[in-house]
C-alpha cells in the first residue's frame, strides 16, 4: 500500500508510512496500490504546477527536489499526457473548420503528433546532459523538465481550438507567455537541475525548442 500524503510504501505490518509517518488510516489501507499512487502523483503534480507557475526559475528545482526521483518523473509523464490531451482536443476542434470532420485515423495521428514535443523534448534535454558532460541530472530529470516545459503549450493549443482562428490575437499572446515559460523552464533545468553552465545551456536551449518544433512540423505535415 501506498501513503496518499507522501505516495511512499506503507509497513504493511504497523501501517505507518515509512516516509512521511502518516498511520494507516491516512494512508488509505483498504484503497488499491494503483488508486493511491494516483492520488499521490496527482497531489504531487498539482503542487508542482502551483510551484512552478509563480516562480519558473526557482520554483522548477524546488519542485523536482521535493519529490523522489521516481515520483518526479511520473509526474513529468503526466505533465506530458496532460498536454497530449489538451493538443489533441485543441486540434480536434479546429480540423473541422480547416478539412471536414475528423475520423479515428486522424484522432489517433494526432495522438502520435502530440508525444512528439515530449519525446523529443525529453530526449534532447538527455543529450544535451551526455554531450555537455553535465555532472547531475537522470532520465527521471529529462522527463520531468521536458513535460513541464510542454505543458504551458497544451494551454494553447487547447485556447486555439475553443475560441478558434477568429481570436488569433488571444491565442498569440498566449503563445508569446507559453513560449517565454518554456525557454525559462528549459534553461533553468539545463543549469539547476542538469548541472550545465550557463555559457553552454545558452545555446542548448533554442536548439531543444527548434528541434521540437521542426520534427513536429514535420510529422504534421505528414499525418495532416
Amino acid at each position: 500500500m501506498f501513503c496518499e500524503e507522501c505516495g511512499n510504501e506503507v509497513n504493511p505490518v504497523t501501517r505507518i508510512c515509512h516516509s512521511c509517518g502518516k498511520s494507516a488510516p491516512e494512508a488509505s489501507a483498504s484503497a488499491s496500490p494503483i488508486s493511491e499512487r494516483f492520488k499521490a502523483r496527482t497531489q504531487d503534480a498539482l503542487n508542482a504546477i502551483k510551484i512552478i507557475a509563480t516562480n519558473p526559475v526557482g520554483g522548477l528545482p524546488a519542485a523536482f527536489q521535493s519529490l523522489e526521483k521516481r515520483h518526479a518523473m511520473e509526474v513529468g509523464i503526466a505533465f506530458g499526457v496532460t498536454f497530449e490531451l489538451c493538443a489533441v482536443v485543441g486540434l480536434y476542434l479546429l480540423l473541422p473548420r480547416w478539412a471536414g470532420t475528423p475520423g479515428l485515423g486522424d484522432i489517433l495521428k494526432l495522438l502520435v503528433l502530440g508525444l512528439v514535443p515530449f519525446a523529443v523534448a525529453a530526449g534532447a534535454s538527455a543529450l544535451a546532459r551526455r554531450v555537455f558532460a553535465a555532472p547531475g541530472g537522470s532520465i527521471e530529470s529529462d522527463v520531468f523538465i521536458a513535460g513541464t516545459a510542454v505543458l504551458p503549450f497544451g494551454v494553447v493549443f487547447l485556447l486555439a481550438g475553443i475560441v478558434g482562428a477568429a481570436n488569433f490575437e488571444v491565442v498569440a499572446i498566449t503563445a508569446v507567455f507559453s513560449l517565454s515559460y518554456t525557454i525559462l523552464i528549459l534553461y533553468t533545468g539545463c543549469t539547476r537541475i542538469s548541472g550545465i553552465s550557463e555559457q553552454r545551456a545558452a545555446p542548448a536551449v533554442p536548439i531543444i525548442v527548434l528541434i521540437a518544433a521542426w520534427l513536429s512540423k514535420i510529422l504534421l505535415a505528414a499525418l495532416l
